[in-house]
């Protein structure tokens, strides 16, 4: 008997072994060495614009169908105007889309790293014309073709376990038809009738599963210390520094008996939250405010004596921490475009300097726990904001969408590119940068 056990032990280790054998061999056929999607072009003021206009449209639409739903329209230049942000965001993705009479096309190339098998996974899915709800029809990986029919129940599915409840099934389901008119496709949807709900629960879910043990009293122990320092603050104007040190000396402290990062990291998000006044607690859930009641923070903080850099700054360390490093430049640079439109107060690569200093701050202060601890320690010996924030003297802004059209193209372009570089370049310079990657190549 128990030689007969130790041949299924041996025997099911060994389909285990063949299994991820298999599956490695086969991810490394489907590499190809040219992507399906080129390089799309780059994001402009319109682009960001209509993007952020289509998904504030559909979201309303879905929120308000009545018991007989609703019938959402999506046009193939509102698909190429979410493809051409995703490719931005994400710069190892090109994504492209289309419709035409078979159904809705979708393409995608993800750029990996290079092997001797090719360095691109191609990916396409159609989804066709159907009066019984919505899914893949045929799904490409690589030179390979599958129904994917499956495949969006699967992920409902799987979202579903994460939530215990059905919301996503149920939110695919209210789905009924697929109807194509033109270059546009029409979506007959009956959704949930706490959709609203649903939505909000699935992002609160999402957010508590990113969220290591303990983060929601970290976050609010340094809440309240910039709380306690807001009180003595007496409607004085003040840099972001006179609040930055205190809790980062704190984090330092506490960082003895624990976690660099993990201190760094929650001091960064009580910072966020608290200027904020709790306004972003949507990236990442309630972790104050369901530990005591939020309090209004001091108006006139500043960082170059401007309170809009401070936002910029916070802002942009929020979406970092929340996200990828790529992710959060990324939307830096959607606002300043939105700024550039109509309505907004212009492209200012001083405010991307905000941005890009408090995503890069974030990095070095949450990469590993030595460079936590060092950032801890350059903090200390210089104290002030020019310890951490760039020299914006010089830097270009208010410009219009069409001026910066003139002078830069787009945000691709070569002239573009070195502004960013000399912005990244005055950064580096700062003191807490000193011995890392960043300082050294200045």
């Amino acid at each position: 008997m128990l030689k007969a056990l130790r041949w299924i032990i041996v025997c099911a280790f060994s389909l285990l072994f063949l299994a991820i054998l298999a599956l490695g061999a086969l991810f490394l056929y489907v590499l190809e060495a040219e992507p399906l999607v080129p390089k799309s072009s780059p994001a402009d003021y319109t682009t960001v614009a209509d993007g952020k206009a289509f998904v504030k449209r559909i979201k309303m639409e879905v929120e308000t169908a009545g018991e007989e739903g609703a019938t959402l329209e999506v046009t193939e230049d509102e698909l190429d105007h979410l493809a051409q942000i995703a490719s931005h965001t994400f710069k190892w993705l090109n994504t492209d889309f289309g419709i035409d009479g078979s159904g809705i096309n979708a393409w995608a190339s993800v750029h990996l790293p290079e092997t001797p098998f090719g360095s691109y996974l191609n990916l396409g899915a159609q989804i066709r014309p159907s009066s019984d709800g919505i899914g893949i029809d045929r799904l490409t990986i690589g030179p390979l073709s599958y129904s994917g029919r499956w495949l969006l129940p699967a992920a409902a599915q799987m979202a579903d376990l994460l939530m215990h409840e059905r919301r996503a099934s149920r939110i695919l389901e209210g789905v009924s038809a697929v109807r194509l008119d033109g270059d546009a496709v029409l979506l007959t949807v009956l959704p949930p009738p706490d959709v609203k709900e649903h939505l909000k629960q699935a992002v609160r879910t999402l957010q508590a599963y990113r969220l290591p043990a303990g983060e929601a009293k970290r976050v609010t122990y340094y809440y309240d210390l910039l709380v306690a320092e807001g009180a003595r603050n007496n409607g004085r104007s003040q840099s972001l520094s006179e609040y930055l040190m205190p809790v980062m000396a704190e984090a330092a402290k506490r960082s003895v008996d624990g976690s660099a990062v993990a201190e760094n990291r929650a001091a960064l998000w009580a910072l966020s939250i608290y200027f904020s006044n709790g306004g972003f607690e949507v990236l990442i859930g309630k972790l104050v405010s369901s530990e005591r009641p939020l309090v209004r923070s001091p108006y006139d903080i500043t960082l170059a004596a401007r309170q809009d850099l401070m936002a910029h700054f916070l802002s942009s360390a929020a979406i970092a921490l929340a996200s990828q490093q790529g992710i959060s430049i990324a939307a830096g640079e959607f606002k300043e475009l939105l700024d550039s439109g109509n309505g907004g107060s212009g492209f200012s690569f001083a405010d991307l300097a905000a941005d890009r200093a408090g995503v890069q701050f974030v990095t070095l202060a949450t990469a590993s726990e030595a460079q936590a601890r060092q950032l801890q320690e350059q903090l200390l010996a210089h104290a002030g904001e020019a310890g951490f924030f760039p020299d914006i003297s010089g830097l270009v802004e208010g410009l219009s969408d069409e001026q910066f059209r003139q002078r830069y193209g787009d945000v691709d372009s070569p002239r573009y590119r070195q502004q960013v570089e000399l912005i990244d370049q005055r950064i580096g310079r700062a003191p807490i940068y000193s011995g890392t990657a960043m300082g050294q190549q200045q």
